[in-house]
């Protein structure tokens, strides 16, 4: 399919509702699949490109409610202020508009919203779900062993709220964005600080009242918004993220210039490969990131490493499968860690394997910390009417049994595991970060840490997004920083053939009927289930706090 070539007066579109990917696990742009989904790089790179593009006029922006992390939002953020300093307008529209939504759209210089829609602008909070009162009405005990006050991933299961180090964690991060958000609202609306933090404190807001205030400068239907675009040339000319990616790489030559492989590690960190949990996402896959590693490593043609992380952490062993060669390829060629929404607990022990690691202000980091356990049913089997019997020899073999509570002597030996790990990991990052390990405690026991926070206690590097850790990788590749580079992606995306084979063997009964189980069922197509099930230690954090 060949791309519509670029009309000189176009606008660029961007449509920020839900997420953006980091990348594609399969590569589905063909003659059969609409080639108009796009990647969060393909939307900073279409910014960066539009700004110098003489053939755009303008950025338009289309807000439904995106379901961007606050980190990436800072990133796309940074990229249209920059290209609002090219002297080109960026126009914001608000369909529907959360707080995230206004934060982004405050970068532009003008906001329109829809006369109906409601700007659901508001302080900032933190919200975590406990199960603990479920369990046991369900007759289910929790027995986890966790290293670290602020390890509070089990807690979920075995709380009924927060503990004062969870509170006090979420709180330190809550504050850290809120001021941010502020701050970032009152330069761009011309308001003060008491001004906007008192209407933080009313929102949400009707349309008509974000006008009054401020906030927005006036309410127009998104016809309306495009034909004000199109007032100053030949009508309104749009151009999306996506036909601008494909026009760009229709015409693209790449020449001998530098390489820098980009490694994508997005998701909870399992072993295999990587995969699409059904219940949790994106998850990466041990062999699949170590088989890119080792890759980039062996092939002379690339100069260096930009490894970008999207993670919340996961098997221990897994994320030290990754570390292992990610610390290999350090030693052949520079690698510089780039961390999204988040990189912490496991998503932080990648990390580590790195000359220099950059974070955005707002990216959740840390998380230095490790648990482990696991369900005791024997109560809900009670209540249900199952029993089970069998036989064993050795006085440890039902050590991970499901129907008996942990001896205290087994207790104590899980604990010692984890207090292991647990030093592992300190080493690790005191290693990386020129440090003693207890240092890297004081700042550990499992404790999460803004991207601008953990730049102060020595976690990472630099502020910055993807394009500043590209700019770090050139120098300390000794590739000069105005030079042009080739980034090739890694791990390569599946075909469309692999997707449909995938699917295939998921939708293929077992042999054994046992095994058509649906337990069974649901551990087949479900990595993190799976991983869940198998009694690791986890350095993972809770993926069910959400900070809106």
């Amino acid at each position: 399919m060949i791309p519509p070539d670029v009309t000189t007066g176009s606008t660029l579109t961007l449509s920020l509702s839900g997420d953006l990917p980091e990348n594609e696990l399969f590569e589905l742009r063909s003659l059969f699949v609409d080639f108009e989904s796009v990647t969060f790089k393909d939307v900073l790179d279409a910014v960066h490109r539009a700004k110098k593009d003489s053939r755009v006029d303008a950025l338009l922006l289309h807000f439904r409610g995106t379901q961007l992390g606050w980190a990436r939002a800072d990133e796309i953020r940074e990229a249209l202020l920059d290209f609002a300093a090219g002297g080109k307008p960026v126009v914001a529209f608000l369909e529907y508009g959360g707080t995230l939504d206004y934060y982004l759209a405050s970068a532009a210089d003008t906001i329109y919203i829809h006369p109906q829609s409601v700007l659901d602008l508001r302080g900032l909070s933190a919200e975590v779900t406990f199960m603990k009162s479920t369990l046991d009405k369900l007759g289910v005990e929790a027995e986890f062993e966790q290293i670290g006050a602020y390890k509070n991933a089990p807690d979920v299961f075995t709380r009924e709220s927060l503990s004062d180090p969870h509170r006090e964690a979420l709180q330190t991060i809550v504050e850290d964005l809120y001021e941010r958000l502020v701050d970032s609202i009152a330069v761009s609306r011309n308001l003060t600080i008491p001004e906007v933090e008192d209407i933080l404190d009313r929102g949400p807001f009707r349309a008509v009242e974000a006008r009054e205030l401020g906030l927005v400068d006036e309410l127009l239907y998104k016809d309306e918004v495009e034909d004000l675009l199109g007032e100053s040339g030949e009508g309104y000319q749009p151009l999306s993220v996506g036909v601008y990616r494909a026009q760009h790489e229709d015409g693209l030559t790449l020449g001998h210039r530098p390489t820098i492989a980009l490694i994508y590690g997005v998701g909870v960190i399992v072993g295999g490969e990587n995969d699409e949990d059904p219940f949790y996402g994106r998850v990466m896959g041990a062999d699949t990131l170590a088989s890119a590693f080792k890759q980039v490593r062996e092939d002379d043609s690339i100069d260096a490493v930009v490894f970008r992380i999207q993670s919340p952490g996961g098997s221990d062993v897994a994320s030290d499968a990754i570390w292992r060669e990610a610390a290999l390829t350090m030693e052949e060629k520079p690698v510089v860690v780039s961390m999204a929404d988040v990189a912490a607990s496991g998503g932080y022990w990648i990390a580590t394997a790195s000359d220099a690691i950059v974070a955005e202000p707002s990216t959740i980091t840390g998380s230095i910390g490790i648990y482990a356990g696991k369900f005791n049913v024997d109560g809900l089997y009670e209540k249900i009417g199952f029993s089970r019997d069998g036989v064993l020899r050795g006085e440890s073999a039902d050590f991970w049994s499901d129907a008996r509570s942990f001896t205290p002597e087994e207790r104590l030996r899980l604990r010692q595991i984890l207090q292991a790990g647990y030093d592992r990991f300190l080493d690790k990052v005191a290693q990386s970060r020129d440090m003693k390990p207890e240092e890297v405690d004081a700042i550990g026991q499992g404790r999460i840490w803004t991207g601008a926070q953990a730049l102060e206690i020595g976690l990472v590097d630099e502020v910055g997004g993807l394009d500043r850790a590209v700019a770090l990788a050139k120098e300390k590749a000794g590739i000069a920083a105005d030079a042009d580079v080739n980034l090739e992606i890694y791990p390569e995306a599946g075909t469309l053939f692999d997707l449909l084979w995938k699917q295939m063997v998921y939708a293929t009964p077992e042999v054994t009927g046992v095994h058509a189980w649906l337990p069974e069922r649901l551990l087949s197509r479900s990595p993190v289930l799976k991983l869940l099930t198998e009694k690791p230690s986890l350095a993972l954090m809770p993926y069910d706090v959400k900070i809106r």
